[in-house]
């Protein structure tokens, strides 16, 4: 684990910060006008929708800022945003009625490579907010093209697994703990998700209405027989326990059975990555509001 974690840390902006501890002094909060920062393109494998700017827009308008949004000093002296481009396009919405929101303070870095700049963002969304089940594994898939870009220049990441250098990277620059099993649970259901639920189905999932045993056992389902149990799901007006029971009982007589095989696989994952995170890992030391 220690050799893993020393590789990560060379691609976090907590290893910049390790390497380098009188690097926070020059990251101080700035206040900056909202429209000069720009947004992240890698940014759209996040949920931006419109009402929850709205909602966050109106608890910033009553509550203030509580968690500063990080930026990075581009080259030609621009911003570009790193962590917080939702509180961003809150500000934003606000500043159309009130000039005083037209600036936000951030956290200003400075000499943050394009490479640390998008798994600097990804990590921070991954623990930041509530994401669903597409966005937690989208996260950690872009973590992937990083982890291949990285296995590509460095000789020393050959035998490294992936999932397990997501984890390592995810917990230096987050100081914050996710085994790689849980990584590759949460990106095996997101594939689920996709290739083999119907979109009715899907949009359950996204809402969090679905358990990851419920969405194993539709994926094995025809598109019909999920339309099917969809319209009955409906008809029935079922909240999610009447939901997972109709999906249970449509999955066979076997369904039940596999379905309490993989909840307890998957509780005994948990309690393994649980184990991991108390003994094995080291939290890194993390800038405030990333």
């Amino acid at each position: 684990m220690g050799r893993v974690d020393d590789i990560a840390k060379r691609f976090s902006l907590a290893g910049v910060l390790d390497e380098d501890r009188q690097a926070k002094q020059r990251f101080p909060v700035e206040e900056i006008e909202v429209a000069a920062i720009e947004d992240h393109p890698a940014n759209v494998a996040h949920s931006m929708d419109e009402d929850g700017i709205k909602s966050l827009a109106e608890s910033i308008r009553k509550d203030g800022l509580t968690d500063i949004p990080m930026v990075r000093r581009k080259p030609d002296g621009g911003f570009q945003m790193l962590s917080g481009h939702r509180r961003k396009a809150a500000y934003a919405l606000l500043a159309k009625d009130d000039p005083a929101f037209g600036r936000m303070p951030c956290r200003v870095v400075e000499g943050v490579s394009d490479d640390q700049a998008v798994t600097l963002l990804h990590t921070a969304n991954y623990f930041t907010r509530e994401l669903n089940v597409i966005e937690r594994a989208k996260a950690t898939q872009a973590l992937g093209i990083q982890v291949e870009r990285m296995r590509a220049e460095n000789p020393e990441l050959k035998g490294v697994r992936t999932a397990e250098l997501k984890a390592a990277i995810i917990r230096n620059q987050t100081g914050r703990n996710v085994s790689p099993a849980t990584i590759k649970r949460q990106e095996q259901t997101a594939r689920r998700v996709e290739q083999g639920l119907t979109e009715d189905w899907r949009s359950e999932a996204i809402e969090g209405n679905l358990s990851d045993t419920d969405i194993a056992t539709l994926a094995a389902m025809d598109p019909d027989a999920q339309a099917r149990l969809y319209k009955e799901k409906s008809s029935a007006n079922a909240g999610k326990a009447d939901t997972s029971k109709l999906i249970r009982e449509a999955g066979g007589p076997g369904a039940e059975a596999v379905g309490k095989l993989v909840a307890k696989a998957l509780k005994a994952l948990r309690k393994a990555a649980g184990a991991a995170d108390r003994f094995g890992a080291r939290p890194s030391e993390t800038m405030e509001g990333s």
